[in-house]
């Protein structure tokens, strides 16, 4: 074992498919391996192909002043793979083992408890490391009640160190499902050299720019911002312009949904972060409507362009939003229309909101928490 080296490990990574799929693990990882050396961020693909036999590629490429390695799993039976994490835990030990003792990890940090956190358990366990959860899912109640998993997760959790979750929110469901005791919030990181602020552009009185962004399938609910702004406009004056970034679904069947002509609704599908900033940084209004959130990336990219957000009164939303940055609503019809009549007579120093959210979000803020975790575990403190 080196005694102070870290193995990140994610299953959730962009692929050509899903661009954005684990971004904010991504940004978690490139922030302390931008600080500390003797870092190695492990990779994990599995991915379907024609074949039914499981093929196997690995890559390794320089990460900063680190290593990242990315082990890629290629079956037409993927997601046999996908749920078995004690076959991959294995497939990643002889890995382990062929590099001679250049991954010797003190402690494993790995990225959601199915299936990374579960295989980072039992890695740590063959390993004699010390194990670190990093929790983001919104699901982790549904597993700790599977008959075939709950098991071996609740023994992940509770044999970590400590579980750090991205929102009181997913804290306090934590606490109540587990019992851990070590249970540490920190947020996820915002990009904030792209997600920055810039002077609002002058429309007036007479216009209106809002933005909502997401992968528009439940528990996403554009169907509440769509026919709440449609109410809105009907009794206004105001020339309307909503732009709905990203694909699914909602966005299918809503699209052909007739609009009064003061209301026009602009369809993008995907855009990349360097097209979304500028939408933000140019908007009035953010609006999120959602049933469940355990934090809400595009919440606080908006907040940290000085946008102001009218969102959904669920999950951690209420944990970034405030009097001072925008207003929740319930997520029905009449709630939502007032809270867009309320919002657009509100006054707001964007400065303020940017700064306040950029100073949270920062990767250098993030990145250092989760590297006093690491010298906790290595000291034994709690």
């Amino acid at each position: 074992m080196n005694s102070d080296q870290i193995l990140i490990i994610s299953f959730w990574n962009p692929t050509a498919r899903h661009p954005q799929q684990g971004i904010f693990i991504q940004e978690q990882a490139a922030a302390v391996c931008d600080m500390r050396e003797n870092i190695i961020f492990l990779q994990v693909n599995i991915l379907p192909s024609r074949n039914i036999f499981l093929k196997k590629t690995y890559e390794e490429a320089a990460y900063f002043k680190n290593k990242r390695i990315t082990i890629n799993l290629y079956s037409r039976l993927w997601k046999f793979w996908y749920v078995n994490p004690w076959s991959v835990s294995r497939i990643i030990l002889r890995l382990i083992r062929k590099n001679k003792g250049e991954i010797a990890p003190a402690i494993i940090h790995a990225n959601v408890i199915f299936p990374c956190g579960v295989t980072g358990y039992l890695l740590a366990r063959k390993l004699g490391a010390r194990l670190l959860i990093s929790e983001h899912w919104s699901k982790t109640g549904k597993l700790l009640g599977h008959p075939l998993y709950k098991r071996i997760a609740m023994k992940a959790y509770l044999y970590s160190f400590a579980v750090i979750c991205v929102s009181e929110f997913l804290s306090e469901r934590l606490s109540r499902s587990t019992g851990h005791k070590n249970l540490i919030v920190i947020p996820n990181i915002i990009d904030t050299d792209i997600y920055s602020y810039k002077q609002k552009p002058t429309s007036g009185n007479s216009s209106l720019s809002m933005v909502c962004i997401a992968n528009w399938k439940l528990p996403k609910r554009l169907d509440l911002i769509i026919e709440s702004l449609i109410s809105f406009a009907s009794e206004s004056s105001l020339k309307i312009e909503l732009t709905v970034v990203g694909n699914g679904p909602q966005a299918d069947m809503l699209r052909k949904r007739e609009t009064p002509e003061n209301l026009k609704i602009r369809w993008t599908g995907y855009l990349d972060r360097s097209a979304i900033a500028p939408l933000l940084q140019g908007a009035n209004i953010f609006l999120h409507a959602s049933d469940i959130e355990t934090f809400s990336i595009v919440t606080a990219e908006a907040l940290s362009t000085g946008t102001p957000v009218l969102a959904s009164n669920t999950g951690a939303l209420p944990e970034l939003i405030n009097e001072q940055n925008g207003i929740l609503v319930e997520n029905n019809h009449e709630s939502w229309l007032n809270g867009i009549r309320e919002i657009v007579t509100k006054e707001y120093d964007y400065e303020v909101i940017a700064h306040q959210n950029q100073n949270k979000y920062s990767p250098r803020q993030i990145g250092n928490r989760i590297l006093s975790i690491y010298d906790s575990i290595n000291t034994g403190k709690s």
